[in-house]
């Protein structure tokens, strides 16, 4: 008699970042299906962050026989199911069943290139699809993939929240702690469960999304001599310096692709994102390039 182990996805949450998504000025949220699944093929949000479920988390999967696997665009996890039903867990799940992963920055650039603010560094933020008592009812929830949503300020716990949450961690997944996905197998909203009313997996899984957007900067170019600027030039004088010029707009930071700014009709390079300078003055952030 012979039998076999059955697993299905559970759910998903994928980890995008627009930085290393969009092209230029090309938005990955506004580009056709092809086009996106080309700019996924590079990406790997390994690059720039770690996930990983915490110990208490990988007690849980264990005991619940679940599996977590991480993909380039985020992770997964997956139940051991009845061989009878496919959507049924092997062994049911709790509708206040959690599990909490950790998401801590390997990029020292990370807040160069990424739309948070500086100040808000070291804060933590929290996505989940259920608030936390701490949190008031405005505290946002975790987005469905699509929901074009992107982290700003609204996702940080309070001082409150974010002590209680850092209780109940190991000294060593407090390092470099950005924040925290924690998802529950029913949310706060019914578009937000991971398991139906008769605790069965969705089909097709639940797929959340965390979003990323890119920093938006003046990009600032320093030259050696005196540069002659003209109304029709994408560049301006820097508080009347003709050594120094300043973009007019402010522009995306990208990975890849290349915006045009021009000079007396000749394209100045794009910044890298080693390089940023905020002027807490007039709130703008600077992308300095020296020519």
């Amino acid at each position: 008699m012979s039998y076999s182990i059955l697993y299905r996805e559970l759910f998903r949450t994928k980890i995008l970042h627009r930085f290393f998504l969009d092209k230029g000025t090309d938005d990955f949220s506004s580009m056709n299906e092809e086009e996106q699944l080309n700019r996924l093929e590079d990406y790997d949000f390994e690059t720039f962050l770690s996930l990983h479920p915490t110990q208490a988390t990988r007690q849980k999967l264990n005991g619940y026989n679940l599996v977590f696997k991480t993909i380039s665009s985020g992770f997964t996890v997956w139940s051991k199911v009845d061989e009878n039903n496919d959507a049924l867990p092997f062994i049911s799940l709790p509708d206040d069943l959690d599990f909490t992963f950790l998401v801590q920055i390997k990029d020292s650039r990370f807040y160069n290139y990424t739309d948070l603010k500086l100040e808000d560094a070291g804060k933590m933020y929290y996505l989940s699809n259920r608030r936390l008592a701490t949190e008031p009812n405005s505290f946002p929830l975790i987005d469905k993939a699509g929901g074009n949503f992107h982290v700003d300020e609204d996702f940080i716990l309070s001082e409150d929240g974010e002590n209680a949450e850092l209780e109940q961690l190991q000294p060593s997944e407090k390092m470099n702690l950005l924040g925290l996905v924690r998802i529950f197998m029913k949310g706060d909203n019914s578009s937000l469960h991971v398991t139906n009313a008769q605790n069965e997996i969705q089909d097709p899984a639940q797929t959340f999304e965390v979003v990323f957007k890119n920093r938006n900067t003046i990009w600032r170019y320093l030259f050696d001599a005196n540069q002659q600027v003209t109304g029709g030039d994408d560049v301006k004088k820097e508080n009347g310096n003709s050594k120094v010029l300043i973009t007019k707009t402010e522009h995306p930071l990208t990975k890849n692709g290349f915006i045009s700014i021009e000079l007396d009709g000749i394209e100045l390079p794009n910044p890298g994102v080693s390089l940023i300078k905020p002027d807490v003055s007039d709130d703008t952030i600077y992308s300095e390039i020296y020519m």
